[in-house]
């Protein structure tokens, strides 16, 4: 038994889903030595200043998601952001605001290399990697010799603001430490270990580090992947990371799981804003969710939520639906995750679960699944899905819903078709002999019982093809399983015939071998079996 069959048998494996998705999400080696690369000539850069920074005492460090372990790998061609304070321990009182942040902007401006990546901003200087990452740059001044909190250049307020960057990294790192019981994952890792080391068993043990970062630093990183979604198509008012990150530390109340973490957090904030609501509409006092910097309560992250209530808006509407989606994973519909977290993503995380789950057993559900999925998929005449024996199944996209209307050019001859029929019939009885057929008027009818390795239940097939028929030449149906109905499961048409690929893969003007159809039935049970039992439609599909 090794560490997944562990988690499966005791209950976890919906945690562990999400671990792994949040493991993913984190950035890659690559882009990781690149940024750090950039990160460290930083302070090389500013050493050399003969005019300000080499007579000044400064320290470089990051602040934000890199600095507190919740980083998560932006969508599409999104940059990744880090933020990096330049601390000048000198107190702030003896310089302006404009002098501070001039300096800073003056030695990137006079670096060749800098010089195109820099754009000003507010209270920064940004380098720009670009379709990489940039580098957020802040420039402040101490404010008590024996503290870090900083007051920093605001250029709108033509003054200075104060911040404390490391304050807020100590802050939330003892909060995600501050769990009530050990993390479940590390405490099913920790039982694991003693197991196995019981049993003298030889396994590969999980990466540690996988397992031990804390459930808060995981419910950050997978709410702000569903926050970019959410607002892929309304960006302007896209909750920020600060704010997320900082409302979960504050609602955060010691869960042992991701998943508690996100459910409790999510149910606190809509109870919150409950309160607000019934304030306003009994009383007309508007109120609203407000995030202040929890060890600098004078540093309101939530500011332009009053000049624009939009974005507070957003943020609940962001989280309803956060909370709604949640609500489906609760009952076991994995399938949500794809919503939340990304489709190829949650895909790819349930596979490797599958490929865990599978080793060292045959003949299992899983396996036929990892099996078409692989691509290099056979069918032997019993329909069992094969690495190597049988026939051939060539590559398909599961469809369904819509009857695409056929774009294939008419036929020139107007007699009927009557030998379709049967050479197909010759096909598929010298290949799938579990299907008794029959042609009668031109068309090929077929019943059979089937029931693939690995699959639960025996299903009865009903087949017809009929190449004369206008559209889709054919239909297949599951007579013996009424949970298979059109809008309760994917990849039906709306006579509840099987969708075993999407008409626009193939050439226009050329009717599909029905011969190559037959062995999509077995791999549509295996992976209906598997829906059902992770909810997630794991082959090759596009979605309707």
């Amino acid at each position: 038994m090794n560490f997944q069959q562990y988690l499966y048998n005791h209950g976890f494996q919906r945690e562990d889903l999400l671990a792994r998705l949040a493991e993913s999400l984190e950035l890659d080696d690559s882009r990781s030595k690149r940024m750090e690369t950039a990160y460290n000539a930083i302070y090389d850069v500013l050493k050399a200043d003969p005019v300000f920074f080499s007579k000044v005492d400064f320290v470089v460090y990051p602040q934000g998601s890199k600095s507190i372990g919740t980083t998560t790998k932006p969508i599409g061609r999104d940059e990744f952001d880090l933020d990096i304070v330049v601390q000048i321990r000198d107190y702030y009182f003896n310089y302006t605001s404009s002098e501070i942040y001039n300096h800073l902007i003056r030695v990137f401006k006079g670096n060749e290399i800098y010089r195109p990546k820099l754009i000003p901003k507010n209270r920064c200087a940004r380098i720009n990697y670009s379709g990489d990452f940039h580098l957020d740059i802040l420039p402040g001044c101490i404010i008590i010799e024996t503290e870090d909190k900083l007051m920093v250049p605001d250029r709108e307020l033509a003054s200075w603001t104060s911040t404390f960057p490391k304050g807020y990294s100590t802050w939330f790192l003892d909060k995600a430490k501050d769990v009530r019981q050990t993390a479940f994952l590390r405490k099913a890792f920790n039982d694991f270990i003693t197991l196995s080391e019981a049993k003298a068993e030889q396994e590969n043990l999980p990466e540690e580090n996988f397992y031990s970062k804390e459930p808060l630093k995981r419910a950050v990183q997978l709410t702000k992947r569903y926050r970019d979604i959410f607002f892929t198509n309304k960006p302007k008012h896209k909750t920020s990371s600060i704010v997320l990150t900082t409302i979960f530390a504050q609602f955060y109340e010691g869960e042992a799981s991701i998943y508690e973490t996100i459910d409790n957090v999510l149910n606190r904030i809509l109870n919150y804003y409950a309160d607000y609501q019934n304030l306003f509409e009994n009383k007309g006092i508007y109120k609203r969710i407000r995030v202040l910097n929890p060890v600098n309560p004078a540093e309101d992250f939530t500011d332009k939520w009053d000049k624009e209530k939009e974005y507070y808006m957003q943020f609940i509407a962001f989280t309803k639906s956060f909370k709604e989606k949640w609500e489906h994973l609760k009952l076991g519909h994995y399938g949500v995750a794809e919503e939340l977290f990304g489709s190829t993503r949650t895909k790819q995380i349930l596979k490797a679960q599958l490929e865990d789950l599978s080793v060292g057993k045959s003949d299992t559900l899983e396996k036929a699944g990892l099996t078409i999925l692989s691509g290099n998929k056979f069918v032997d005449k019993q329909g069992n899905i094969t690495q190597n024996i049988g026939y051939k199944s060539k590559p398909n996209r599961n469809y369904g819903g819509v009857e695409l209307k056929s774009s294939r050019s008419p036929s020139v001859i107007n007699t009927k078709n009557y030998v379709a029929a049967h050479i197909q019939k010759l096909l598929v009885d010298q290949n799938f002999p579990w299907l008794q057929t029959v042609v009668k008027d031109g068309e090929l009818l077929g019943k059979g019982k089937i029931k693939p390795k690995g699959c639960k239940k025996e299903y009865k097939i009903l087949i017809e093809y009929d190449i004369n028929r206008t559209g889709r030449k054919e239909r297949i149906f599951i007579l013996n399983d009424s949970q298979i109905k059109f809008g309760q499961i994917p990849h039906l048409y709306n006579d509840d015939s099987l969708c075993l690929y999407y008409p626009e893969d193939f050439p226009r003007y050329m009717d599909l071998n029905f011969v190559d159809l037959i062995p999509w039935i077995s791999e549509w049970l295996v992976i209906y079996e598997l829906w059902k039992k992770y909810g997630v439609w794991l082959s090759d599909e596009v979605k309707h």
